[in-house]
């Protein structure tokens, strides 16, 4: 892995990663393992995430048991309450938190809380693991250096015209279903929420920034084929995948991550939308939308019921 890593040393900062055992996600812990953060990353699968973080520390040039995993489905809340409970209980201190989880479904899924599955992941757990790590992540702020969340976004949510379109069927239940359309509409609301976040918590010394990856050749992107696209669009899809995800490697992907997370050029900067050079850019016209950057994270703290305990 050859991951390029914006100006600045993570030397003593601790960072938690969700999904990082595979593409994007492991790319942006080698990254960040290699400028020296602790990484700590979460994935499902214990085999697959014991030969995860050994790739990663090997990439990195770290020393074995450097890297940590943990495990924890961020389609299942009590899965994502119970991350946060470990996280809490272990680590002093959280400098860095990037909600990467991400599932893109050909199929509509539900999560055992009743939510449909690109909702659930994309949008719902990232707003809920932010909110109950915040406090650990205010408390580990140092004087001039913030500490960060970045949320993994897509240039998809541009897919989705209005806003209204997004909260008016936030779980995907119109007929028919269409994967990338469920997909967009879960990142245009997790962007919009993010921004609301960032507004929320701007007297703190905690940034939000949200993050364009850019396609890249990860297991997700894979699994996908013409179907996952609406009607209209699948006749572009041999070309879309041959000049997008086939030709940029998440190594290249993860570049939008690492400089959110470590740049000194963004240090108190919030509610940012970087795009896949790492550079401020700007999101859809749906996505601007200040009253449904508000409707948005209402609806997500609503799913994600008891998201803060006294």
């Amino acid at each position: 892995m050859d991951t390029r890593v914006p100006d600045r040393s993570l030397a003593g900062r601790v960072a938690l990663i969700t999904g990082g055992t595979g593409g994007i996600g492991m790319s942006t812990a080698v990254g960040m393992a290699r400028r020296g953060a602790e990484v700590t990353v979460t994935g499902r699968d214990p085999e697959r995430g014991r030969e995860a973080v050994r790739r990663i520390a090997e990439a990195a040039g770290v020393a074995p048991g450097t890297v940590r995993l943990r495990i924890a489905d961020l389609g299942v809340l009590d899965d994502v309450r119970r991350l946060a409970d470990e996280v809490l209980a272990d680590a002093p201190r959280l400098h860095m938190l990037v909600n990467n989880a991400g599932v893109n479904n050909g199929t509509r899924r539900t999560t055992p809380d009743g939510l449909e599955e690109n909702l659930a992941v994309n949008a719902v757990a990232p707003v809920l693991l932010t909110r109950l790590l915040h406090g650990r992540l205010a408390e580990s702020a140092e004087a001039g250096r913030s500490s960060r969340v970045v949320l993994v976004s897509s240039s998809a949510h541009k897919m989705i015209r209005r806003a209204a379109d997004a909260l008016g069927d936030p779980q995907a239940e119109a007929a028919p279903y269409v994967a990338m359309t469920a997909y967009a509409r879960s990142k245009l609301i997790a962007l919009m929420a993010g921004f609301a976040l960032a507004r929320e918590l701007r007297n703190s010394p905690v940034t939000v920034t949200a993050v364009d990856p850019g396609p890249a050749d990860t297991s997700m992107t894979r699994s996908m084929d013409r179907t996952f696209l609406p009607p209209a669009m699948r006749a572009g899809w041999a070309l879309y995948y041959r000049l997008g995800p086939a030709r940029r490697s998440a190594d290249t992907a993860a570049l939008s991550t690492l400089t959110a997370a470590a740049s000194a050029e963004l240090e108190g900067r919030t509610g940012l939308y970087l795009d896949t050079r790492g550079r401020p850019a700007r999101t859809s016209s749906a996505s601007r939308d200040e009253q449904a950057h508000r409707a948005a994270l209402a609806l997500l703290d609503g799913l994600g019921v008891d998201t803060v305990r006294p």
